[in-house]
């Protein structure tokens, strides 16, 4: 087990900013949990842990994996979390590629400008839990390996793939060829009622927490979609959050897409 230098903790201190993952093209899963899932899906720079960690989890780590030992002061040094954890891990950032294909086999979620790291990681769960293994964002949207991103993904991040585009492009030529790009506005067709096509592949814009779906994004929107409030015609917020939003609408599509196939 190596010795944790000074410059060790300032890297790993410096991967909770943008600056300091550009420059080291790495990011850092913080905690027990997070760390044992994913610790086989990146490829990994080091691990740093208290000894008390190893000896609990020694057996769950693969042969080659350079371990750092690091007291409660270390990691309290280089913690992004408000609770130092007894493990850090620092991977380097994948080069993911987005295949248009995907579209015609399986939905894929695009983001229009999340500006929450909590929004994104809680829709990056969402999509996991019901099976699009796609994300495509807009240059505009938040980093998802901004360490609070990656605590809301809850680990889902090993099995979604997230890609960052200039969105608009890619739906125009997706538009183009055929799919379907579907997203919610106020005055749509009601996403609850049998009658709305909702279809089983394609793309399913989510729009800015605050703005909803740009003005160039929604001239992409071939099916446009509304969750109505309840009851109908009382007083409401003027919104749901963003990941409320991609929970109900997904998940309303999964289920037609279900209740399709059985019979």
């Amino acid at each position: 087990m190596d010795k944790l230098s000074k410059s060790r903790i300032k890297s790993v201190k410096a991967l909770g900013t943008s600056k300091g993952r550009r420059e080291s093209d790495c990011f850092k899963v913080e905690g027990t949990k997070l760390v044992l899932d994913t610790i086989g899906h990146f490829d990994v720079v080091t691990v740093v842990a208290t000894a008390a960690w190893y000896d609990a989890n020694r057996g769950r780590l693969h042969a080659g994996i350079e371990l750092c030992q690091a007291t409660r002061e270390d990691l309290e040094r280089m913690t992004s979390l408000s609770t130092a954890p007894d493990v850090i891990a620092v991977y380097r950032i994948p080069l993911v590629q987005f295949d248009p294909s995907a579209t015609r086999t399986n939905l894929v979620l695009a983001l229009d400008t999340i500006q929450d790291p909590g929004n994104l990681g809680t829709i990056v769960r969402i999509a996991d839990w019901f099976g699009i293994r796609h994300i495509v964002c807009s240059r505009e949207t938040v980093d998802i390996y901004n360490p609070k991103t990656i605590q809301s993904t809850m680990g889902a991040l090993s099995r979604v793939a997230v890609t960052y585009h200039d969105l608009a492009d890619l739906l125009g030529q997706l538009r183009a060829d055929g799919v379907d790009v579907c997203g919610t506005f106020l005055g749509g067709d009601d996403i609850f009622d049998e009658s709305t096509p909702l279809p089983s592949t394609g793309v399913i814009v989510i729009g800015n927490e605050g703005n909803g779906i740009s003005d160039k994004i929604a001239d992409l929107v071939t099916r446009r979609l509304t969750i109505p409030s309840y009851p109908p015609g009382e007083p409401t917020g003027e919104s749901l959050n963003a990941a409320v939003a991609t929970a109900i609408t997904v998940s309303t599509f999964r289920q037609r897409e279900l209740k399709w196939q059985r019979k």
